[in-house]
């Protein structure tokens, strides 16, 4: 089957971003064990993720596919190439690039002069741009990122949008985007998947914040959504440093998704 043909289920990756400063041998060996359907792996935050041939025999050794990969808010040629090869090798359908912020001028022409190359050579690749903090659907008067704009993404640069949810404003999420989900349904290749605090501090796990997660996540289901969900969240250092308190914290992000999306039933 294609990369970019329809699935009939969504998965569920963990980003690899939720576990900065791990061995990529262990963060393999972690995803695993806790049932995820393969792994988004951020490039810009393990070196080791960019041996080709390492990733690849991992994947082998944990029979666990690398779904997504992620690359820097100051992704250049380099990085982007290194990018497109590892999701060659690997059969990622999909590479997800973090927003540059306003002044990083250098970062924002290589990805607005370049995308259309990396598409048409490219073709079974979603190349996808992630919406920055407080991005919105329309316009902004004053963004610190580019690509703040989510109908910008899809429509002027003709990429996939890589929906962090907890970037969105959350009136805007659950008001606006949740009443047009089907417009954009199409054009998403994968959601980042978190929750986030009364203060509006975002990526903390799953059910322990504000958002209205459930009821998010069964608009998804509702409108067939067959991409790749991935869990990003910040793990504090002193938690990184227990390897069990952090199975404990990822597992029961695991379990929720299962309650609330793949053992939802739609009537």
């Amino acid at each position: 089957m294609s990369a970019l043909e329809k699935k009939q289920r969504a998965d569920f990756l963990l980003s690899s971003d939720s576990l900065s400063g791990y061995g990529l041998d262990l963060i393999f060996k972690i995803t695993k064990r806790l049932n995820f359907d393969g792994l988004d792996l951020a490039i810009r935050k393990n070196f080791d993720a960019w041996n080709v041939w390492y990733v690849k025999e991992l994947t082998k050794e944990y029979d666990l596919p690398v779904k997504v990969i992620q690359v820097s808010s100051k992704v250049n040629s380099r990085e982007m190439n290194q990018a497109v090869d590892l999701a060659r090798e690997l059969g990622a359908d999909t590479i997800s690039i973090n927003p540059p912020v306003i002044y990083d001028l250098k970062t924002y022409r290589f990805i607005s002069q370049n995308l259309k190359h990396y598409k048409r050579h490219n073709p079974n690749i979603k190349f996808s741009i992630i919406n920055p903090p407080k991005s919105s659907l329309y316009v902004l008067p004053f963004p610190k990122y580019h690509f703040s704009e989510i109908w910008e993404i899809i429509k002027k640069y003709k990429a996939y949008l890589a929906l962090d949810i907890a970037n969105l404003d959350e009136d805007i999420l659950e008001r606006k985007f949740l009443r047009k989900i089907s417009s954009f349904i199409p054009y998403i290749s994968v959601v980042y998947l978190s929750d986030k605090t009364k203060t509006d501090i975002p990526h903390i796990p799953l059910g322990e914040g504000v958002l209205k997660l459930p009821a998010i996540l069964k608009k998804f289901k509702q409108n067939e959504y067959y991409g790749h969900f991935s869990l990003k969240i910040n793990i504090s250092k002193k938690d990184l440093a227990d390897v069990d308190k952090v199975e404990v914290i990822l597992k029961k992000c695991r379990l929720y998704f299962k309650e609330n999306f793949e053992d939802l039933i739609i009537k």
